[in-house]
């Protein structure tokens, strides 16, 4: 991770963009225009000084650029936090002195659609087009404040990358495959997961309102309420793992069919831009079709506004009901689902890892003078189904590939 590595990646990820844009499949486009503007905005950091895109309390990147990178206790580069887009975008402006073209207001929009396929993977279409301008508008100023050549960054689009019209008519290159591109399957089946989840949901909320009221006569009110309560619990659980399943499985169909995975296994491998790209590409096709699962739960919540169905997503989230607890062989922990927010499970194992309080001057309060981290392998949603099982993959969401693990959260 150097300026050079971002400036190639941010003139990847931007041609990726605007090839998307050309194909009409926009929350690709979007993808990629946030990925590659956040690559450019960080070469710029770079280029003054590597620490400053380095991600507050994570010390990984800064010994590696002050050349400690071998030293016991450090975590390969390839698995250093950096700072997110709105965080490098306001810390470039300052270096910029007045010449970013836009404010944190203005490219606010951008960073929230950017993150906005992750989350939901539904566009606002009316406003796709202006956010998209405005990154490439941060990206072309950028560009020419690193002094790089635009026909080398732009490509074939060096001459209408600015005027998104002009982008949609660019001629497609002549190719030998003739399958029909990967992001429309994508979205159909992003679409197909939300009528699908939004009938077994329906029939669930049916299902479990019948079920409940099978002996309410024989009830207090009190205890009806709480049957109901469960009732729905489970009927709502079960709907959304079958199709999250589902959907899981059909998304990496398609991903294996396209030849997006598998991937390497090894995480210095996730530094090679083709595998960077695959992996971006298969996290959010992933991330999009188990969004629609939970898309179809808020579709039947809106028809049925008297019925908690969200809240009850968020009882069971914050209960941690649906947290497995230690398999066989592994260790879990719980971090944010990319494709829901709700809590998801991550699975990996500990090692033992000497602690740096020597080094920090500080009294060592590890026994043995060991701390255990986490590495993460995999990770499993139990509410809309998102199943990441290779580390690339566990990287380009977001999530934290290691963390220290205190023994009382295991």
């Amino acid at each position: 991770m150097n300026e050079k590595t971002f400036t190639e990646m941010a003139s990847r990820f931007l041609r990726a963009s605007l090839d998307s844009w050309r194909q009409g499949n926009h929350a690709f486009a979007v993808l990629h225009a946030g990925v590659g503007c956040e690559h450019i905005l960080k070469a710029l950091l770079c280029r003054h000084n590597p620490l400053l895109i380095a991600e507050k309390g994570d010390q990984s990147f800064r010994f590696h650029s002050l050349g400690h990178g071998d030293a016991n206790g450090v975590k390969p580069l390839s698995e250093a936090r950096t700072i997110g887009i709105l965080e490098a975008f306001k810390t470039a402006a300052v270096f910029m002195r007045g010449r970013m073209p836009v404010d944190e207001r203005t490219f606010r929009p951008f960073a929230d659609s950017r993150n906005g396929v992750a989350h939901s993977a539904y566009l606002d279409d009316m406003a796709v087009r202006k956010v998209i301008e405005t990154g490439v508008q941060v990206v072309e100023s950028v560009r020419a404040e690193l002094g790089l050549d635009p026909a080398g960054f732009w490509g074939e689009y060096t001459n209408v990358f600015a005027d998104l019209s002009q982008v949609a008519s660019v001629p497609a290159p002549a190719g030998p495959d003739k399958r029909p591109l990967l992001e429309p399957f994508a979205q159909q089946l992003a679409f197909a997961a939300r009528e699908r989840a939004r009938s077994a949901v329906s029939v669930a909320l049916n299902t479990g309102l019948e079920a409940a009221s099978w002996d309410e006569a024989t009830m207090s009110s009190e205890l009806e309420g709480d049957v109901t309560r469960t009732a729905l619990d489970a009927a709502l659980v079960t709907a959304l793992r079958i199709e999250g399943s589902q959907a899981g499985q059909a998304a990496e169909r398609l991903l294996v069919e396209y030849g997006v995975l598998p991937l390497p296994a090894s995480l210095s491998s996730h530094e090679d831009p083709g595998v960077l790209q695959r992996s971006h590409t298969a996290v959010t096709v992933k991330v999009m079709i188990a969004s629609g699962v939970i898309a179809g739960l808020v579709d039947v919540q809106g028809r049925h506004r008297d019925m908690p169905l969200v809240d009850i997503l968020i009882h069971l989230d914050q209960r941690g009901c649906l947290i497995s607890s230690r398999a066989s062989g592994d260790h879990v922990w719980w971090r944010e689902c990319p494709a829901c927010g709700y809590a998801g499970n991550v699975y990996g194992d500990l090692s033992p890892v000497p602690c740096r309080c020597d080094a920090w001057a500080q009294s060592c309060i590890h026994p043995g003078g060991v701390v255990d981290v986490g590495t993460v392998e995999s990770f499993s949603c139990p509410f809309c189904g998102l199943s990441l099982s290779n580390r690339g993959e566990i990287v380009t969401a977001g999530i934290e590939s290691r963390t220290e693990a205190p023994e009382e959260d295991w």
